[in-house]
């Protein structure tokens, strides 16, 4: 299983910076981030109840908990490189092993069984979608975890949200920042998007591209096509999130 940062507000980037700092402490140490892993349990175990004699972990145990510590103080470092000093998050409990919860997940925890409730609806709110429309966007931005709270179109301006279901550059922009290392294809007459994973290894039988409207094997989302490329792009990428707000990704 892969290493995990959790550290709130952190870019993508960042963490995956993280990240790699904690997996060069453990290659330049010679212990696996499982050993060492094992060895912070065994540590923490020992310290819960309440330092027995007869329970104190072994010189190899302590030794690899040594190297989890120096690895989540790397981690964090890398990760919060040029923070504000009063925003860097310090080393206790960030690093782990296993599966990310998804982002948009932890976006906003206390909006997320709603945000999870509404994602089917916004799908077929864009897949019927006639043009643009403002109440869309703000609805999709609340699901994405971006705002707060639901909000109206009077308050989409106010808060500059970008409008997803009418400028095309604008969605190619957010979703080129957000999805490096994958390609946009967008056609014209009649409109559709598909954003296509670069970086694959050719053993992978799983193929995470995605359309808006039609498939490569010839299978329609729906009926017709999506009523703008904007509305395409914005449909291709909430599907491609799919996976993050389904109960079974986790």
């Amino acid at each position: 299983m892969p290493l995990r940062l959790v550290i709130e507000n952190a870019t993508f980037e960042e963490l995956a910076r993280g990240v790699a700092a904690a997996e060069a402490v453990f290659e330049d140490s010679g212990i696996s981030y499982e050993d060492a892993a094992s060895g912070m349990f065994a540590v923490e175990l020992w310290d819960m109840k309440g330092f027995p004699e007869d329970a104190e972990p072994t010189e190899d145990q302590d030794a690899a908990a040594s190297v989890w510590l120096k690895a989540e103080r790397a981690a964090c470092e890398a990760c919060c490189a040029g923070w504000p000093a009063d925003k860097v998050v310090r080393a206790h409990g960030v690093l782990g092993i296993g599966a990310v919860e998804p982002r948009v997940k932890m976006a906003n925890l206390a909006t997320w069984p709603d945000r999870q409730r509404r994602y089917r609806e916004i799908i077929q709110r864009l897949e019927t979608a006639t043009g643009p429309d403002r109440q869309l966007d703000i609805d999709i931005c609340y699901v994405m975890g971006w705002v707060n709270e639901p909000g109206t179109p009077k308050e989409a301006a106010a808060l500059g949200l970008p409008y997803l279901t009418s400028n095309l550059a604008e969605v190619a922009a957010i979703t080129e920042k957000s999805l490096q290392g994958w390609k946009i294809e967008v056609d014209q007459d009649p409109c559709d998007a598909r954003i296509i994973q670069l970086d694959r290894d050719e053993d992978d039988d799983d193929d995470l591209s995605v359309a808006a409207w039609r498939c490569a094997d010839g299978y329609l989302h729906m009926e017709k096509s999506p009523a703008n490329t904007a509305i395409a792009l914005t449909l291709a990428a909430m599907r491609l999130q799919a996976d993050s707000f389904l109960p079974p990704a986790w």
